[in-house]
């Protein structure tokens, strides 16, 4: 039987994460950094950034993924510094409350949309030219599992469902070149921005829970888990796929028709 031989491998063992600084991006920072990549930790919180970086024998940048000149001048620094990328997440977002469309902000409508849109795209268009320059890597997205169902995150949903169809148009774009680009939708995690959120009661984490197969909530690292899988040589027939991480959130939906999962 004739096989196709694998693609190589990127000499490089460079990853930039971007929001990198906390949550999942920091979870994920930790994990590549123990796998053995050199990690680049951009976020706009430049001392978390700075202190995390550190701790991981990393760089870290401050940086605003919304702006080209700032992300152009990311992209040299890691080059410069650390060679070139080859391992990507783009994990950086502006976040959102629960509230109904006709209460939306238009201002931070324009901030959702310009972060986590426009923000994910300059992030794979600018770091990715280093992947075509050098011949391969892979790249991943997070999402959300609100891009793949109705909630109250009226801007935010809707971006993170433009952001799974970018990443299927940049792998079908990028994969005969050795790129790989897949996206990773976390369900409700115990992030400290989430759980700030439920000491504010702007989200009940009971409530979340129950509509969960597992019982739980999701953990940062365990999102982690599966975006250095993507990452690494393990996965490397998989691309252009969307991977919710969730608990079971979107597995269970109709049993709550039934009187829900208690």
């Amino acid at each position: 039987m004739h096989t196709q031989p694998m693609p190589a491998q990127p000499a490089s063992r460079v990853a930039v994460v971007t929001g990198g600084a906390g949550g999942i991006g920091a979870a994920t920072v930790r994990h590549l950094a123990a796998a053995g990549w050199r990690v680049a930790v951009l976020d706009r919180d430049a001392a978390s950034a700075l202190a995390l970086a550190a701790e991981v024998d990393g760089l870290g940048i401050e940086v605003d993924i919304a702006s080209r000149e700032q992300m152009s001048a990311a992209a040299a620094r890691v080059a410069n510094e650390l060679g070139p990328c080859s391992g990507l997440v783009a994990c950086a977002a502006h976040l959102e409350n629960p509230h109904a469309p006709e209460d939306q902000d238009p201002d931070e409508w324009d901030r959702i949309v310009a972060t986590n849109l426009t923000g994910t795209f300059l992030t794979l268009q600018l770091f990715g030219q280093h992947m075509l320059d050098h011949g391969g890597g892979s790249i991943v997205t997070l999402g959300s599992i609100t891009a793949l169902n109705a909630s109250p995150l009226v801007a935010y949903g809707p971006t993170k469902a433009g952001l799974v169809a970018m990443t299927r148009n940049f792998a079908v774009a990028w994969g005969r070149r050795g790129i790989r680009v897949n996206c990773v939708c976390p369900g409700p995690t115990r992030t400290p921005a989430a759980e700030a959120s439920y000491a504010r009661g702007e989200r009940d984490p009971e409530v979340m829970r129950r509509q969960t197969a597992l019982g739980r909530l999701v953990l940062p690292g365990e999102v982690a888990d599966v975006i250095s899988w993507l990452l690494s040589p393990q996965s490397s027939a998989v691309t252009g796929v969307t991977i919710p991480v969730d608990s079971g959130v979107l597995a269970s939906q109709l049993w709550n028709l039934y009187g829900g999962l208690g």
